[in-house]
């Protein structure tokens, strides 16, 4: 691995503080896939935005879920095609990307354990979600599995999740096993006690590699923007974030 997930300060060259949130690595701004937009027009509005704001490129992560999100590579990429040429068309200034958030479950297990093609960030970060209350039995499975094939495992939103929540032993020790953490923007700022104090923590701690909107809308996105100016959000760009070196 080109660097060590061991607790490290991640401050990326020619990264100032002051940067702004230009990467976005966790969006659901594709159309009709997921719980983000249902029409494209609300897509390149929420896009526009966000444009406006300074990020210079998102990576749209559609939700993968069992039977639920039945979302392909396909049906992403073909969605990922008619954005791009609005985006175009429309003359807005954006690198747009995909991926997917993939929901921990047996259909994941059995993509990794078959070597079925996954779709990744940067080829390498696997963006995943689990059940909030209770940790997964197959979690360790999985670490392995990726790690079989050179993908490190980004878990998506950790303050959220209870097992978490409410034991900080296992979020060092899925750190030591390699896995990164993206918090949301402004989960710092939740009404929810337990996701604000350990959002709080995983960012004292400098445990966070990613952070992303996870926007599903112009009001998820408002409030994200708004998390941009506190202190908090300044402080996770001193400790340093991966999110730049995906420009």
């Amino acid at each position: 691995m080109p660097f060590s997930f061991l607790k490290r300060k991640r401050t990326v060259a020619g990264y100032a503080p002051s940067s702004p949130f230009t990467v976005d690595v966790h969006a659901h701004i594709l159309p009709g896939l997921d719980n983000g937009p249902e029409i494209i027009e609300e897509s390149i509005l929420l896009l526009q935005e966000m444009a406006a704001a300074g990020v210079r490129k998102i990576i749209a992560t559609p939700h993968i879920m069992g039977d639920y999100y039945r979302n392909t590579a396909a049906t992403i990429e073909s969605c990922l095609a008619r954005i791009r040429s609005e985006l175009q068309r429309k003359c807005i200034s954006i690198e747009l990307e995909a991926a997917a958030e993939y929901y921990l479950d047996i259909s994941l297990i059995s993509s990794l354990e078959n070597n079925q093609p996954l779709l990744t960030i940067a080829d390498t970060y696997l963006l995943l979600e689990t059940n909030i209350v209770g940790m997964p039995s197959f979690l360790g499975e999985a670490i392995r599995l990726a790690r079989q094939r050179n993908l490190v495992i980004v878990l998506a939103h950790p303050e959220r999740y209870h097992y978490l929540q409410q034991n900080f032993n296992l979020v060092m020790d899925l750190h030591r096993q390699g896995v990164l953490f993206q918090v949301n923007l402004g989960s710092w700022a939740s009404s929810h006690q337990g996701t604000r104090m350990l959002a709080e923590r995983l960012v004292s701690e400098g445990l966070v590699s990613f952070v992303g909107s996870n926007v599903h809308n112009l009001r998820d996105w408002n409030q994200a923007h708004e998390a941009l100016r506190s202190v908090t959000f300044a402080k996770l760009v001193e400790k340093g974030l991966l999110n730049q070196h995906l420009l």
